[in-house]
């Protein structure tokens, strides 16, 4: 995958991976590393910037890291990606951790936008795919993605989280009086 297609402006990424899929009939066999960045005046986009095999995940997420000094980088600790944690830390990548809060407030902010015709994403098969596949699972008095479905969902997931820690940057980065 060719990635990421920012031009100006900040990124935040997020990686995950798979759970399972039909093309391999086990889990752990792609990892998808996702940007939620906006268009200057436009929509947020979810964007694919790399789906391979979690092998290289640490070392794409250090050039990407590297290259656009995002607002974020986030792994679910309670997912497959956990692994990711300590090696992205071994090489200096300050890594976001989600907590379930999290990811259901990521999940609703997506709907939101994705209802609302806020969020575009680029057309990325692998993205297109999930998308078509997902389904909802309870978690924390709202809803998250069902990874456990045949079509991997480590797109949809990163590309989730990518763009709620996108979204919360740009709520503090704005200025004004916070209350914490």
């Amino acid at each position: 995958m060719p990635g990421p297609g920012l031009v100006t402006g900040q990124v935040a990424f997020a990686a995950e991976i798979s759970h399972g899929c039909t093309c391999h009939g086990r889990g752990r066999q792609h990892c998808a590393i996702a940007a939620g960045w906006r268009r200057p005046g436009g929509p947020v986009v979810a964007e694919l910037v790399w789906y391979d095999h979690p092998a290289g995940a640490v070392t794409r997420i250090g050039e990407l890291y590297t290259a656009h000094d995002p607002v974020a980088v986030v792994v679910d600790p309670m997912s497959q990606a956990a692994t990711l944690i300590r090696p992205l830390a071994d090489i200096g990548v300050l890594v976001m951790l989600t907590k379930p809060r999290d990811v259901a407030v990521a999940h609703g902010e997506f709907m939101d936008l994705v209802n609302a015709g806020d969020l575009e994403h680029l057309g990325q098969q692998p993205l297109t795919d999930a998308v078509r596949a997902a389904q909802h699972r309870p978690l924390a008095g709202a809803q998250a993605w069902e990874r456990r479905v045949d079509v991997d969902q480590s797109p949809l997931v990163a590309a989730t989280n990518a763009v709620w820690a996108f979204l919360g940057w740009e709520v503090l980065s704005q200025p004004g009086t916070w209350d914490l």
